[in-house]
């Protein structure tokens, strides 16, 4: 279906953000001004890429039949000059073998939303932990 956001400013920075029957907040932290009664739009940003992240790899290893079980995910944005350097750092919790992680690494890249933020952003692979 189609994927449509309505967002609202309220008092300050805060924004009311829904989506279907989905209602979230974002928001500055007080030293920049803001209220900090949710997650900055750049933490929401991280967000919206992990999870797609993370949703894609568990698609793929369920038509496999592979059990990746628990797969942790950190993002930290590096680098915003011309391109914005994103790490990425996973850690898988169940015994994969090389090849097994080394595509589900592969795979997390092909998510929708690192899709749409590859023409304006360069994704790094660090470190992915056992």
């Amino acid at each position: 279906g189609k994927i449509a956001l309505k967002a609202f400013l309220k008092e300050g920075y805060t924004v009311d953000n829904s989506s279907r029957d989905h209602f979230w907040i974002a928001d500055e932290p007080k030293d920049l001004g803001g209220s900090d009664r949710g997650p900055k739009p750049i933490e929401l940003l991280l967000s919206s890429l992990a999870s797609c992240k993370l949703i894609t790899m568990q698609m793929y290893a369920s038509r496999k039949g592979w059990d990746i079980g628990e797969v942790d995910i950190e993002l930290e944005i590096l680098d915003v000059k011309e391109t914005t350097i994103i790490e990425k750092k996973l850690t898988f919790r169940n015994e994969l073998d090389e090849k097994q992680r080394q595509r589900l690494i592969e795979i997390s890249g092909r998510c929708p939303v690192a899709k749409m933020l590859k023409q304006s952003v360069e994704f790094k692979i660090v470190q992915c932990g056992l």
